[in-house]
């Protein structure tokens, strides 16, 4: 059993192609091959589990991994031949992505306001108070600062009912938030620097962002309010793109770094969201996202709420 669940969160896991997908095929065989499973079994399982890349994988490569592993663990003949039956033809995800954007009800950023469960009124520096209060408790350890700041606690790492203070009070503050509270203790980042605003440092597992960076401001309207996901809050950036803020805890139960990279990386981001489009680089639990409120000087804009919900839901039900 255990070697079967090792099997199984391996095929959930694989990287899409371009992303270290090929050396990742062997191990995924190899637990195959320990499990007893057949040939036919691993080759299907691996081919639908195999997410959208920047490359093709072609049966051959992936036989070549299980003959290999075949080979590896003296089982059976490596070179008995096997024709595996024709995969059956992927969903194109940018016919769906166009399907949503062509059923949606919404076609302007008034229209998106006028259904925001929580009303928006106040003035866009008061978006800050609005959006904490309303999607954080008081003792979350939110960081808001500069991309280049560090999590400093007491500065950039405070409390969200310590932020709604001092927003309160005229206070100011970078243009970037992380999603998910922090627990205020020293981690790793990738590259093994200590930090105290990197994945490793993610408290709880609530939020995580999507964002287009090349498609027209009013397909990105219809998207994020026609697709059928768990929305927190979707946010005009002050640029070129809307934030959506999705409900982690909606889509799926995610507690640990592992659950995250399987379910949220691999099954919502690999498979589905960046195969229409939403920027790859969001997929992470640290991802900085725009604060409502700030004002953007190089672009003269504000980035502003445009829709809230506590709930998470979606947009148009």
């Amino acid at each position: 059993m255990n070697l079967l669940k090792r099997y199984l969160e391996k095929l959930s896991s694989i990287p899409p192609p371009g992303s270290g997908c090929h050396t990742f095929l062997l191990a995924v065989a190899n637990l195959g091959i320990l499990c007893g499973l057949s040939i036919e079994k691993i080759f299907a399982d691996i081919r639908k589990s195999i997410p959208s890349g920047s490359r093709q994988v072609l049966d051959k490569e992936i036989m070549d991994a299980i003959r290999k592993a075949e080979a590896d663990h003296g089982r059976g003949n490596s070179n008995k031949p096997f024709k595996p039956k024709p995969s059956p033809p992927m969903p194109d995800k940018k016919v769906a992505f166009r399907n949503i954007i062509r059923q949606s009800q919404v076609s302007s950023e008034e229209d998106l306001w006028e259904l925001s469960p929580v009303r928006i009124t106040g003035t866009p520096r008061e978006d800050m108070v609005l959006f904490l209060s309303c999607l954080f408790a008081p003792s979350a350890l939110i960081f808001i600062g500069d991309s280049r700041e560090p999590g400093i606690i007491g500065k950039t790492l405070r409390t969200a009912g310590q932020w709604v203070t001092y927003f309160q009070n005229g206070g100011t503050a970078g243009p970037y938030i992380i999603p998910n509270p922090m627990s205020g203790r020293e981690g790793l980042t990738k590259d093994g620097k200590p930090s105290f605003r990197c994945d490793n440092t993610v408290q709880t597992y609530l939020i995580c962002v999507g964002e287009f960076d090349d498609i027209a401001r009013e397909d990105q309207l219809r998207f994020w309010s026609g697709a059928k996901l768990p929305i927190f809050a979707l946010i005009d950036s002050g640029g070129k793109s809307i934030h959506a803020w999705l409900d982690v805890q909606k889509l799926a139960k995610v507690g640990t770094p592992e659950e995250w990279a399987t379910v949220i990386k691999s099954r919502l981001y690999d498979k589905n969201l960046i195969p229409m489009g939403v920027d790859p680089a969001c997929s992470n639990p640290s991802r900085l996202s725009r604060l409502p409120g700030h004002f953007r000087k190089e672009k003269k804009a504000y980035q502003r709420l445009l829709w809230l919900s506590p709930e998470g839901r979606s947009v148009c039900p």
